[in-house]
């Protein structure tokens, strides 16, 4: 809690309490990958991890497959386990490791191009998308965020976002990698005639207006109505 102390006079004082949430943390909307953590507003990848802390899994194991069969390239066996030289990472999978430099340089080294996937090379970033129900027909609205860049969708395929009134914006955050096209779709009423928004919940429909590429912003999407 922050105190603001004002003076109101040579032997009075008056105190404001403000709420906690008004002086936000650094790290309160730093996204990290998987195995790193955020220290003062940084990403930083984990122990025996390298790469792009900023990535939604850009943070590649250093430490490879177990040593039975032997280890690959640029990797020695330690303790029973294929460690990665130093440099280098086990983005590829298997006994082999690929020099860190190699990894998101716009050319696939791994078989199955893992090394170049946008999980792995692109920033992600928190965006807030805002949805208010304005339709007056007794429903509230589920709605999804879909990406077209990739086979993506928040909440999940199994889970909508709900508005919670009419009249009343519903604010969702998402983590989405920077750049990706993101559509809203939306419906509400019974299940056997929905009035249906933007791409719809199943993500097949067309737009004009509903979609906004990802950023570290707020999506405000134009307030759903039913006349």
């Amino acid at each position: 809690m922050v105190l603001v102390g004002l003076l109101a006079g040579p032997l009075s004082a008056c105190v404001i309490e403000l709420p906690e949430d008004a002086v936000p943390e650094p790290c309160d909307l730093v996204v990290c990958s998987t195995a790193a953590y955020c220290d003062d507003g940084r990403c930083v990848c984990e122990a025996g991890h390298a790469g792009n802390p900023d990535a939604a899994h850009g943070c590649q194991p250093t430490v490879g497959s177990a040593c039975t069969d032997g280890c690959g390239a640029h990797a020695s066996c330690d303790a029973g386990t294929c460690l990665c030289d130093e440099g280098y990472v086990a983005t590829c999978g298997g006994a082999d490791c690929l020099a860190i430099e190699r990894v998101c340089d716009g050319i696939d080294d791994c078989a199955d191009g893992a090394d170049e996937d946008p999980m792995v090379c692109v920033d992600q970033a928190i965006q807030e998308w805002v949805v208010t129900d304005a339709c007056l027909d007794g429903y509230d609205v589920q709605w999804r965020v879909w990406s077209l860049d990739r086979d993506w969708v928040w909440p999940s395929i199994d889970d909508t976002f709900w508005t919670v009134g009419l009249d009343v914006a519903s604010v969702e955050p998402i983590e989405c990698i920077e750049g990706e096209l993101l559509c809203f779709g939306g419906e509400s009423g019974p299940a056997d005639g929905p009035l249906r928004w933007g791409i719809g919940l199943d993500g097949a429909g067309e737009c004009d207006d509903c979609c906004a590429p990802c950023a570290a912003d707020v999506i405000d999407v134009p307030a759903l109505r039913c006349d």
